[in-house]
């Protein structure tokens, strides 16, 4: 199995710690983030990662170097990370994945057993989720059924202040794709999505198209909250500092 780790954009909810270090190296209680990936993708055996680097590429190199406490780095670089999303760094990186794949946003903290759980997953795609708490969350969730099959996923957009999250889970940023399920068909729909539709916008919109069409099995892996941290503005690093302190 190899990760892809997707760390280019410019973090500007960080601001202005993000003015001099790239968002995946922002660090929370003296360790960056994607630092904190790596310790936890070696604690569970990978030996390959791709990363999908933009804004202040070089210190993210510099820092990390290509092999990283034994993993094997392979950098791909978005030079236009300014004007794209990252479906176009999913869809940059299509060449380097031949393999069951985990893959991350740079933009977590969390801790090692997530990967030690989604890893065990044998369905065509894993998507890691917890129980969405309104206080904590926003963005992406997934309607899932009782054996939490992922049935449906809905943007942050498409959230309004009507919506029932009751069957809904909210998205760590964090799944396991088979080899079959990622070659076959989830790269196939992203070339297709890159080409004819938009550069600016989310592989998970690309995801959700093929959890619609139900042709694959898609799970969600439910997890507490506890155990990760996305880390988007100041105030979810205030509050991963405190919930992961050393």
């Amino acid at each position: 199995m190899e990760a892809l780790i997707l760390a280019a954009g410019f973090g500007k909810r960080l601001q202005p710690i993000t003015n001099s270090i790239p968002k995946a190296l922002v660090e929370v209680n003296g360790t960056p983030l994607l630092i904190n990936t790596l310790n936890n993708l070696k604690a569970i055996g990978i030996k390959k990662a791709v990363i999908v680097v933009g804004h202040m590429r070089d210190k993210i190199v510099e820092k990390i170097g290509f092999n990283y406490n034994g993993i094997e780095i392979t950098y791909v670089s978005n030079n236009i990370y300014d004007k794209t999303n990252n479906v176009y760094s999913m869809w940059l990186a299509r060449d380097y994945l031949d393999d069951n794949l985990l893959m991350l946003e740079c933009d977590l903290y969390y801790k090692k057993e997530l990967l030690t759980e989604i890893a065990k997953s044998t369905a065509d795609c894993s998507i890691l989720t917890s129980d969405f708490n309104p206080k904590t969350m926003d963005g992406t969730v997934i309607a899932v059924d009782k054996a939490l099959n992922a049935k449906q996923l809905i943007l942050k957009k498409n959230q309004d202040s009507n919506f029932d999250y009751k069957n809904c889970k909210k998205t760590v940023n964090i799944y396991k794709l088979s080899k079959d399920f990622l070659l076959k068909k989830y790269l196939p729909a992203i070339d297709l999505y890159v080409k004819t539709q938009s550069v600016n916008s989310y592989y998970e919109l690309v995801l959700g198209s093929l959890i619609y069409f139900e042709n694959s099995t898609i799970k969600v892996i439910n997890v507490p909250e506890n155990l990760w941290n996305e880390i988007d503005n100041t105030d979810d690093l205030k509050r991963a500092e405190s919930r992961f302190i050393k």
